[in-house]
């Protein structure tokens, strides 16, 4: 991490220099996919990793002043967040009903500029890397986070947002922000790290299923992927089962068209699977307000749901059946969603949430939730993201656990671990 004088501020000697050949070695390796290796290392050339394996082997491919060995702590895959919102990284709401929550974001976001987007989506950038995460799955109303997150060095979708109650205007909502999403990715030349693009329609009870499948057409015809919020809350499942109450008041408060929705009288996975807008989805979020029906139509569709176990806790509601899910079939990954509903950037704390809720999933299947399963779930998978292997991507981090715990996959998830290194691209972007 650069300091005031663009000095590292690091107890370490960082190699991470372009192009140059690098090893970095660990008392225990963990590269998700294989079998671990104790004292391990991993030789990254060209931003690829060129090798794998003991370090006794490998740190005497590269000059002395091209080796980091980080001693006692875990080196791993950098972390993958499948759903944020880095554009609201400085922004602090108190938690409060869902409904009430949203109206104050909106009333808020409104009024900021695409200055303030940025300089957010930047701090949010910053704390991800510093949380060990190197490739995110990003939603973007403002379309000004591609910037940061090429910016900052990560990886990732950035996913613009859609919404809209009217459906006959479908079409026209699209074709704005279509506009939005090429302008913010017309300058993928000049900064070669832009993530990918993708398309968001917000949720069930802001974007009407004429909108639904106009996303999903505009993302078959581009090769875009395809995410939305999907069954997050009690308050939710009840709009979409009767009508009225909460969400009703707050499309009112909002001055959206509220009149225009019309209850389908069933569960909202139901709903986009009636109206033909599940099929084509690539990632529905959250996912708590679910049970073996909507599971199945879920697996049925291909769809990988991204579990945010700290926005479920800060909202109060219950959360998702990971382990059912699992059962079921479904594959599932995690993310952070937003500092604006959640303290933290730490996709670790997540998982170690999400273990704690649902003892059944141990330590290396929480690891793949947080690396693998999420890069899957992005499509990036065939980059090598999410797991360390031989031409995959030069990301990983590093973790550091507390004296007196055993270096294993279960120390990852320990409260008094922390991040030392994050590397995205053969290069360190992160040293405590």
């Amino acid at each position: 991490m650069s300091g005031p004088d663009g000095s590292t501020q690091s107890r370490f000697r960082l190699p991470g220099l372009k192009g140059r050949g690098c090893a970095w070695a660990a008392d225990l390796v963990l590269p998700v996919g294989a079998p671990s290796i104790a004292r391990g290392a991993v030789l990254t050339a060209g931003g690829r990793v060129a090798a794998l394996g003991p370090a006794g082997a490998l740190l005497p491919r590269v000059p002395a002043d091209a080796r980091l060995d980080f001693g006692r702590a875990i080196l791993i895959p950098g972390l993958v967040d499948a759903h944020t919102h880095l554009e609201l990284a400085a922004l602090r709401l108190p938690p409060a009903p869902m409904a009430d929550w949203i109206a104050s974001l909106v009333r808020e976001t409104r009024a900021w500029s695409s200055s303030l987007f940025l300089a957010s989506a930047k701090v949010g950038a910053a704390g991800t890397l510093a949380a060990g995460v190197t490739c995110v799955g990003d939603v973007t109303a403002s379309g000004e986070s591609p910037a940061a997150i090429a910016d900052a060095g990560l990886r990732g979708v950035a996913f613009h947002e859609v919404l809209g109650l009217e459906g006959d205007r479908a079409g026209e909502i699209l074709a704005r922000r279509l506009a939005v999403l090429e302008r913010s990715h017309a300058y993928r030349g000049a900064l070669p790290g832009q993530p990918g693009a993708g398309l968001s329609p917000h949720a069930p009870y802001t974007a009407s299923p004429e909108l639904y499948r106009a996303v999903l057409h505009a993302c078959r015809e581009r090769g875009l992927p395809a995410a939305t919020h999907l069954a997050e809350s009690p308050e939710e499942a009840r709009f979409l089962r009767e009508g009225g109450g909460d969400f009703a008041r707050m499309h009112r408060e909002l001055g959206s068209p509220a009149e225009l929705f019309r209850a389908p009288g069933c569960s909202p996975v139901e709903h986009l699977d009636r109206a033909g807008a599940l099929e084509g989805l690539r990632l529905a979020v959250h996912c708590n307000q679910t049970g073996p029906a909507d599971w199945e139509r879920l697996r049925r569709a291909g769809v990988w749901v991204c579990l945010c176990p700290g926005s479920a806790r800060f909202f109060g509601h219950p959360l998702a059946d990971a382990a059912g899910m699992r059962r079921a079939g479904l594959n599932l990954c995690l993310g952070t969603d937003s500092r604006a509903s959640h303290s933290s950037f730490s996709l670790l704390a997540e998982a170690a949430a999400l273990g704690a809720a649902r003892p059944g999933l141990g330590a290396e299947e929480l690891l793949r939730l947080c690396t693998l399963g999420g890069a899957e779930a992005l499509g990036l998978a065939g980059e090598g993201v999410g797991q360390l292997r031989a031409e995959g991507a030069a990301d990983f981090a590093v973790v550091e656990p507390p004296a007196g715990v055993p270096l294993a996959a279960e120390a990852l998830f320990h409260p008094e671990s922390r991040i030392i290194c994050a590397v995205t691209g053969g290069e360190a972007r992160f040293a405590a």
